[in-house]
């Protein structure tokens, strides 16, 4: 299991936090496996409690398993959040720094390969990605090798899910993305900011255009 220490444009930092490569298993799980896991929490946690929908962060702990050696970030419906998040000492955090799941729950009747092209079709539309991690900066170039996609997987969708899917029950989803892992969380304040952008411009697209701007203020104890 390794761990990849570069800086991009910014002195490194002692305290900084590293992250996985993609080819790791970060705290046994592979990329996939971990991606999986934070989709089923996103679709499982209920529109109302849901962190997607928190401006300041004070659900960023619901649904958040105790055990697990992951805390999971998240991003928004859209444009510009700042979010201040108390976070156990120890566990890494994983960075959707451009995330897409397409579920059956959103296309009846939908087959797995065509949830995976629809999801394909909005990550190749992506233009910008950009993460922050304390005083290290990683830009486009060096995030594009984080692109991951998952085998499809059944998530079980609440009644008033989130993104508004009026389907509950058992459904398949894929993912397809740009996620890190981070080395576990050490005592004290850390920032993660990160945002991306995309453009499709065809008449099918899951989202036509889509930009997010997400800062974290971690707070590890």
């Amino acid at each position: 299991m390794g761990i990849i220490p570069f800086a991009i444009s910014a002195a490194a930092s002692s305290n900084s936090l590293n992250i996985f490569p993609p080819g790791a298993k970060p705290y046994g799980l592979s990329y996939p496996e971990h991606i999986k896991n934070w989709w089923t929490w996103v679709f499982e946690t209920p529109a109302k409690d849901n962190p997607m929908n928190d401006e300041t962060g004070e659900k960023c702990s619901n649904g958040q398993l105790k055990n697990s050696s992951v805390f999971y970030l998240i991003n928004n419906n859209g444009g510009a959040s700042e979010r201040t998040c108390k976070v156990p000492v120890g566990k890494g955090l994983l960075i959707p720094v451009m995330q897409v799941a397409m579920s059956e729950a959103e296309v009846p009747g939908a087959s797995d390969e065509e949830l995976a092209e629809s999801a394909k079709k909005d990550q190749d539309s992506v233009n910008s990605l950009y993460l922050k991690i304390d005083d290290k900066e990683y830009k486009y170039e060096n995030l594009t090798k984080y692109r991951t996609d998952t085998e499809p997987f059944t998530v079980n969708i609440p009644p008033k899910a989130a993104y508004g899917i009026e389907r509950p029950g058992p459904s398949k989803a894929v993912a397809d993305g740009y996620y890190i892992i981070t080395e576990p969380l050490t005592t004290g304040n850390h920032t993660i900011h990160f945002k991306s952008s995309l453009i499709c411009s065809e008449p099918d697209c899951a989202e036509p255009n889509f930009v997010q701007d997400i800062k974290y203020n971690i707070i590890a104890e």
